[in-house]
């Protein structure tokens, strides 16, 4: 694993390549939370990229796709009496560096017109290429940067591994070694053999995206230019390599492969103890001989591949040993159930606020002009009298005037069933959870949520109840469930699971009712046995907490069940037994609660 100080320098060069190249390079991705050390590679940039004579322009996180495009500019349309167009960013960016702060947090549509116009303005025949410096400061996978725009720059920066005692010192380039790097930029070639070992290289190390390979060739052949060289030669194919093949642009990392092989080591030394020869003499003067030699094109890409491993963060092969991160509790997910919630696109009206139709918002045009009148005879002060007299037949308009709607509206909510009717439920409390279901139900109903069933038994999870607000049907259907049968926990879960992420796409919040004993009997293949039941129940319990749905489990076996509690708290769920027979008001308070929270 290299030095801190080595990774540093290895920073500042990226930023350097990025300063002498951003037309095939196209930008980098920092990985790294907000402190004094990313601001110090920021500056170090920003130093760089104004002695070019670029700028960096930054970008909102909540960028919409009119900004980045461009709209009509109402101030100015209404002043001149014409439509004026406003330029976009994306427009103004041309020949500078655009930063996107918090880029894992950015709307998918603006990810594809910025990932977009890489692809068009980055071109060989562009006029004014830009580069990208994202900034993701994701703490999970879930959060993570889209794929659509890492794919298209060159370099992965993770700058949470530096300390300030080791950014003490970085490399030193003047504005005129950039200046003669991109001159002679153009005239550096590369060798189709190194070309090769540089893309086998690569898949060995599970690299299949073609931009990668197209980057470590740019990068090969920019710091040639940096070296002052007119072709690129092996010390650019390494150096290159080890900057551009990060873990990311790497389909399959396997931490294990990352570790040193003792046994190949130990055999190794074996041999070259074995194969000393008597004479020291000759076997200096053969060393040498070596030492002088170029490696082959095979050694070279064994080189690259050693050198690539050794560059990976170490707490990034740390995080990859570990399992997902577990889901937050269902208590502390964002986005109440049925809460109020304020837009601009349907619902009830609300008072009008301040703000510029665009992205599909309604501008409020007597608002508007109400917030206008006050101030025309101050706005009309500025004029003379020629334009004063023009003046008068229109209303002198301003941002701060613009008024937009906005509407009141509650999110829907689905009630999930997960009802265990297995020959355990059925001869014990089933007869005690449909009352309580009962109790549920009615509360769904006045709520004016949708409820859904989905029954367990036998060897499968089947859906008896798809979403509905008939209160009537939902009792029918409770009423006509039968009894009797295996335990399939896991197969249930996993269908509730499947039924709350559909729910969810559609705008809709899921929340996931379970009434069980928790004793599974059935595994996900049918076949019965409890340990491998439990085993299977257990793994698909955890991809519930992964999801992050409310879920409420109602123990219902006679007195509180030990793997009851373990199904509930493996999926971060509020468990609740049912060993009273006045329980039924409490499970539905306790629902109420749950989607109220």
């Amino acid at each position: 694993m290299k030095s801190a100080q080595t990774a540093w320098f290895d920073a500042n060069l990226m930023a350097i390549l990025l300063a002498i190249n951003p037309r095939g390079l196209k930008g980098v991705t920092v990985k790294s939370q907000f402190g004094p050390v990313r601001d110090a590679w920021l500056g170090y940039l920003k130093q760089l990229t104004t002695s070019c004579g670029m700028q960096m322009l930054k970008a909102p996180a909540n960028i919409s796709a009119e900004q980045l495009l461009g709209a009509l500019d109402i101030e100015a349309s209404l002043q001149g009496g014409s439509l004026i167009m406003s330029k976009g960013l994306l427009e103004r960016v041309e020949g500078n560096a655009l930063l996107l702060p918090m880029v894992e947090r950015m709307d998918l549509q603006a990810i594809a017109l910025i990932s977009q116009a890489l692809d068009d303005k980055n071109t060989v025949h562009a006029a004014a290429p830009f580069g990208v410096i994202a900034l993701d400061e994701s703490d999970s996978a879930e959060e993570a940067i889209s794929p659509r725009l890492l794919d298209r720059l060159a370099f992965e920066l993770y700058l949470d591994q530096f300390s300030l005692a080791d950014i003490r010192e970085s490399l030193e380039v003047h504005s005129k070694d950039v200046d003669e790097a991109k001159k002679l930029l153009p005239s550096v070639k590369c060798s189709n053999e190194y070309l090769e070992v540089m893309t086998k290289a690569g898949l060995s190390l599970g690299v299949s995206s073609l931009r990668a390979n197209q980057f470590a060739l740019e990068t090969a052949k920019t710091l040639a230019a940096l070296r002052g060289l007119s072709e690129v030669g092996q010390d650019e194919v390494l150096d290159a390599s080890r900057l551009v093949y990060t873990p990311s642009k790497r389909m399959n990392i396997n931490p294990e492969m990352d570790q040193p092989d003792q046994d190949s080591d130990e055999k190794r030394d074996d041999q070259n103890q074995d194969s000393q020869p008597e004479d020291s003499q000759n076997d200096e003067q053969s060393n040498d001989q070596q030492n002088q030699e170029q490696p082959s094109n095979d050694e070279l890409e064994d080189i690259i591949v050693e050198a690539v491993k050794a560059s990976i963060p170490p707490q990034l092969l740390r995080q990859s040993k570990q399992n997902v991160r577990a889901g937050k509790s269902a208590a502390h997910v964002s986005g109440k159930s049925g809460a109020v919630q304020k837009n601009f696109f349907s619902g009830r009206p609300l008072t009008s606020r301040k703000g510029r139709p665009n992205d599909g918002r309604r501008l409020d045009i007597l608002k508007s002009i109400r917030a206008a009148i006050p101030w025309q005879r101050l706005r009309g002060m500025s004029l003379d009298a020629d334009q004063r007299s023009g003046a008068r037949a229109r209303i002198d308009f301003r941002a701060e005037d613009l008024h937009i709607k906005q509407y009141l509206r509650r999110r829907g909510t689905v009630t999930i069933f997960l009802v265990d009717a297995s020959g355990s439920s059925a001869t014990q409390r089933l007869a005690e959870a449909k009352g309580a279901l009962e109790e549920l139900l009615a509360q769904c109903y006045i709520r004016r949520d949708e409820v859904a069933m989905v029954s367990m038994r036998g060897a499968k999870a089947e859906i008896v109840l798809p979403p509905t607000r008939s209160l009537v049907r939902a009792k029918r259907n409770l009423a006509t469930l039968p009894g009797g049968g295996g335990t399939p926990l896991a197969a249930g879960f996993r269908a509730a699971n499947e039924m709350a992420i559909s729910l969810e796409r559609k705008g809709l919040t899921p929340i996931i009712v379970i009434m069980s004993d928790g004793k599974a009997n059935v595994n996900l293949y049918g076949v019965g046995g409890r340990e491998s039941a439990h085993s299977d129940a257990l793994i698909a319990a955890k991809e519930l907490r992964i999801k992050n749905h409310r879920l409420l489990f109602v123990d219902t076996s006679p007195k509180p069940e030990i793997l009851a509690q373990e199904l509930s708290s493996a999926m971060a769920a509020q468990y609740f037994p049912l060993p009273f027979t006045s329980s039924g008001k409490k499970i539905s308070q306790a629902a109420i609660h749950l989607a109220n929270s």
